[in-house]
């Protein structure tokens, strides 16, 4: 919810009906995809058991087809697998440049024009590509799901309680963003270096979002609660206009 893969869908959209249900489709199809990479796992035992011996278990999304169908048919499903890897690399990569670029023009950089923009670009493919270098031996599924707790931990909490909760306070989401990203941040540093290498802590650690994301949440929930002076005025207001139908607010302000 809190990937720039979906917040980049509102750039393409031409209203904001349109925004909410791609953006709804968006959330469903990505939900349905990463109910696949159990089912890969579970075939690669299957057909490639070695992978997993010889840390090598990225390749058997490449090698099913071949153990699976075999002969021409294993060879084009292979590559039809391949090249929509490629594209979903490139795309999603695109999707996310531009997002991360465009935040660091509005708010980052001194100057919102185009050059700065094509300064934020450059930043923002440069500092992935530097950390990169420093988790290369990392399996791709898992830097994929640390990314994704990270994210879970500081956006979702502020995306679900800034849309349904008028007591949010701002110190209350930042303190949320700060305890549950960063507390999924620590347990990614942790994971990359190795330690615990196993082990109940270990689960806990390379697989953060159990309790980094409810961590978000309780925290900006109490720290709200603690700071109820700090409402930023009209609340009520914006999030009624928030879950109001557009069409509807129209004729109101007609």
């Amino acid at each position: 919810m809190g990937l720039p893969h979906v917040v980049v869908r509102f750039y393409t959209s031409p209203h904001g009906v349109a925004a909410r249900r791609t953006t709804v489709a968006v959330l469903g199809l990505i939900g349905g995809f990463y109910l696949l990479p159990p089912l890969y796992g579970a075939l690669g035992r299957l057909y490639a058991p070695e992978l997993t011996i010889t840390g090598n278990a990225d390749a058997a999304v490449l090698l099913l087809p071949d153990r699976m169908i075999g002969g021409l048919g294993g060879d084009l499903l292979g590559a039809l697998v391949a090249g929509g890897a490629f594209a979903a690399f490139l795309s999603t990569a695109s999707g996310l440049t531009m997002a991360v670029a465009g935040v660091l023009t509005q708010d980052v950089l001194p100057s919102r024009g185009v050059r700065h923009f094509r300064l934020g670009t450059v930043l923002a493919m440069a500092v992935p590509l530097a950390a990169s270098v420093l988790v290369g031996g990392l399996p791709v599924a898992d830097a994929v799901g640390l990314a994704f707790a990270v994210s879970a931990s500081s956006f979702c909490p502020l995306l679900v309680l800034g849309i349904w909760w008028r007591r949010l306070t701002p110190p209350g989401a930042a303190a949320g963003m700060l305890a549950g990203g960063g507390g999924a941040l620590v347990a990614v540093a942790v994971t990359m270096a190795g330690l615990p290498g196993t082990g109940g802590l270990h689960a806990l650690l390379a697989w953060p979002a159990l309790w980094s994301v409810p961590l978000g949440f309780l925290t900006m929930i109490l720290v709200s609660l603690a700071t109820p002076g700090r409402v930023p005025p009209r609340t009520a207001a914006i999030l009624a206009r928030f879950h109001l139908p557009e069409q509807l607010r129209a004729e109101v302000k007609a």
